[in-house]
């Protein structure tokens, strides 16, 4: 079955009525988070791809890890994690050490570059939507709220089970500043 197309082309009316078939959506959402990617990659003060990024992501907010952890937390095969981190490696952002307590065991490790190089690109990127937010109705930044809980909750592999922000979460707080 042909699904049709809900992506806006410049010109298009809104929809009358927001359809919300899971065809639809999926569709609709796939391309916003295309384009949002897009935007914000523009803003990217690194040379990094996106896999490489994500991946010092993974070593600067959980490592130190091993080779077979970082393949598992990138959704990798361990040949690929592995010239993941040769490409981190030989740009500085990350260091090669032996395990404690396993002569055959090697760790990666971000150095400071690493960890600063993150950081600038986490705050380039949340600048940026800041100021887009900061331009949006309370309402509108509510349903993102409530719109950023359930993709969190799809994204941890249990869609169905996403609360609703409650008085005192992050999202709530944020939103109030």
């Amino acid at each position: 079955m042909a699904v049709p197309s809900a992506v806006k082309v410049a010109g298009d009316a809104p929809p009358a009525v927001v359809a919300i078939e899971p065809p639809v959506l999926a569709e609709r959402l796939r391309m916003s988070m295309i384009h949002l990617s897009r935007r914000l990659r523009r803003h990217d003060p690194s040379e990094l791809s996106i896999a490489q990024v994500s991946g010092l992501a993974s070593v600067v907010n959980k490592g130190p890890l091993g080779i077979g952890r970082l393949a598992e937390l990138e959704s990798l095969p361990g040949s690929a994690a592995t010239r993941l981190a040769d490409k981190l490696e030989a740009a500085g952002l990350v260091v090669r050490q032996a395990t404690p307590g396993d002569r055959r065991g090697v760790q990666v490790v971000a150095t400071p570059a690493g960890v600063e190089v993150l950081a600038r690109y986490v705050r380039a990127g949340n600048e940026w939507l800041a100021a887009r937010l900061a331009s949006l109705s309370e309402v509108d930044r509510t349903s993102i709220a409530r719109a950023i809980t359930v993709l969190e909750s799809m994204a941890a592999g249990e869609p169905g089970t996403a609360v609703e922000p409650h008085e005192g979460s992050r999202a709530t707080e944020e939103l109030a500043r």
